[in-house]
């Protein structure tokens, strides 16, 4: 599909805690308990054995013989079979999952405007190597397709929530999901193996390409479930600055899910998604200089570090990646731009690939401007200084990449690696940083 630019006019104006530590095998030495008068040590942990496919060495890429393809979950929605992989390859990212058993498993979630209707959770499970779908696809009123396949067009499904951007089930409506996936842990209140929120909804329903700001939530209960629901989950819904192009991310120091939209329109304030209260709210920059950088929307990624304590903003600004950060302790002074110690090339409009190596100390940027080399990114100590960029380039072949990326290029922890998938139909390839 083309991507024209009266497109992105039409769609702009229209309406880590407990298991994290257990997957990194410990959080810093043996763990003492009191039992009555006598102290008992429990032993740390033990790292799990990494699985061979894991590349053997850093700086290594490798291929990822998965069981079965993406495309096999498709759940076949009347008149959509061809456009399940829109779920993936359509303005929609993905969020990786570290609760779902020992190694974890890679959400994707999406579809929408011009996409697919089909409204799926499908994971990759890292445990077995396999995709899996997680719900079933909502078919419009009384089954029926929710368009003619013919190309002629028809107006909304009466059933269809405008407001709340729900299929007629209460099921929320395939939307982009850009960078708009968080999971909610275990411990902070999410389900048994975490809840993946929907912090928002855009460009949802073909004839609608509606908004909203009223977030949705998806548990995931146990390794054997495939009838999931999504339920609403936000008390409220804000209606301003609801434009295309996304993202957020999960602060598990004050439990909420940080956000920004419509970055090209400089919203004067950060907004949040309070997981104990369930309330959306939003806190406004006290000067104009706060603004997050004019970027393309659909380049963005946001990431928290939470050793930092700030968001950690990246996005593309006349070909070029840009990353601005924001104190989160002192979320009104608004963003920062950081300064990189090298250039980094993006192709516009695009996003990149980004996540934090605990390990190491250090984020690892992909950018597809440049998807031979990864980039290796250092917070300094005082985060107004530059930040340390170096550029790593690959002894392997090119690494696949796609326009909007959300948190599909994540580390994971167990398996010392990063997991990507650029589509719904390349290979998922490993990273050893």
């Amino acid at each position: 599909m083309t991507y024209a630019f009266d497109r992105r006019q039409f769609l702009r104006s229209s309406l880590t805690g407990v298991g994290t530590c257990a997957l990194m095998g410990g959080c810093g030495g043996a763990a003492s308990i009191t039992v009555g008068a006598a102290v008992a040590t429990t032993p740390e942990p033990v790292p799990l054995p990494l699985p061979l496919w894991v590349p053997a060495r850093d700086d290594a890429i490798r291929a990822v013989a998965t069981k079965n393809s993406f495309l096999s979950q498709n759940g076949n929605l009347p008149g959509w079979e061809q456009s399940f992989g829109k779920i993936v390859d359509d303005f929609s990212g993905g969020v990786f999952n570290p609760y779902w058993g020992p190694m974890g498993a890679m959400v994707f979630h999406g579809g929408g405007h011009a996409a697919t209707f089909d409204n799926s959770v499908v994971i990759l499970d890292m445990n077995d190597l396999t995709f899996k779908r997680l719900s079933d696809p909502t078919p419009s009123k009384e089954g029926k397709n929710w368009l003619f396949t013919t190309g002629e067009t028809q107006g909304l499904d009466p059933a269809f929530d405008s407001l709340h951007c729900e299929y007629g089930n209460g099921q929320p409506g395939a939307g982009h999901s850009y960078d708009t996936l968080s999971i909610v842990p275990p411990s902070d209140g999410g389900a048994a193996l975490g809840s993946l929120v929907r912090v928002a909804s855009f460009a949802v329903h073909v004839n609608a390409s509606a908004n909203t700001g009223w977030a949705h939530r998806f548990d995931f209960t146990s390794t054997t479930m495939r009838e999931g629901q999504w339920t609403r989950w936000s008390v409220n819904g804000p209606s301003n600055y609801l434009f295309p192009g996304a993202c957020s991310a999960y602060d598990s120091i004050r439990k909420r899910i940080w956000w920004i939209a419509g970055l090209s329109s400089a919203p004067p304030f950060v907004r949040y998604l309070d997981v104990a209260t369930r309330q959306q709210r939003e806190i406004g920059f006290a000067s104009a200089s706060g603004l997050a950088p004019a970027a393309d929307p659909d380049s963005t990624t946001l990431r928290h570090h939470a050793r930092l304590d700030i968001l950690v903003l990246t996005c593309t600004v006349q070909q070029k990646v840009v990353l601005a950060f924001l104190r989160c302790g002192q979320a009104e002074q608004g963003w920062t731009l950081a300064p990189l110690s090298q250039t980094i090339a993006a192709n516009a409009g695009s996003a990149h690939g980004f996540d934090w190596v605990p390990e190491s100390g250090k984020f690892v940027l992909l950018t597809d401007a440049d998807n031979s080399t990864l980039y290796d990114i250092t917070p300094p100590a005082a985060l107004g200084s530059a930040w340390s960029v170096v550029r790593r380039p690959l002894a392997a072949a090119a690494i696949p990449s796609a326009r909007v990326i959300g948190k599909r290029w994540s580390y994971v922890p167990a398996l010392q690696s990063f997991i990507w998938m650029a589509s719904s139909t390349s290979a998922v390839v490993a990273y050893r940083p």
